[in-house]
């Protein structure tokens, strides 16, 4: 039984080594080629690894800025009244402060932003 595998897989190696040495492939530090003695070079993607320091970049946000703020003074309200003991001014809510919070708005602002530095794997068409 041994010799019979080993047996078939010379034939194997035999039929197949002509197709073998026919197209070379080599492969150096991510940079592929390979040679077909029939078409010459064939042309393929290529990937290789750079890599990018760290740099500064200007980005363009979309922001939204809240409106400003306005106090107003409420003024107090005074009104007669009448009771069992006749007709008297009476203040009946004090004046008072009021926050008014105004509207705001979308606004697109240019940042400055620190990327840091990475591997890139670049793919090139040769």
């Amino acid at each position: 039984m041994k010799i019979l595998c080993s047996t078939l897989l010379l034939g194997a190696l035999a039929l197949f080594a002509p197709a073998l040495s026919a197209q070379r492939a080599a492969t150096y530090g991510g940079i592929s080629a390979s040679y077909n003695r029939g078409r010459g070079f064939e042309l393929g993607y290529v990937a290789n690894r750079v890599w990018v320091p760290g740099h500064f970049e200007n980005v363009s946000r979309t922001v939204f800025v809240p409106g400003p703020v306005r106090r107003e003074w409420v003024e107090p309200v005074y009104e007669w009244r009448f009771d069992s003991c006749g007709v008297h001014f009476v203040c009946v809510s004090e004046g008072y402060w009021r926050t008014i919070q105004l509207p705001g708005h979308y606004e697109t602002r240019c940042e400055r932003v620190w990327r840091t530095g990475c591997w890139v794997a670049r793919t090139c068409r040769y």
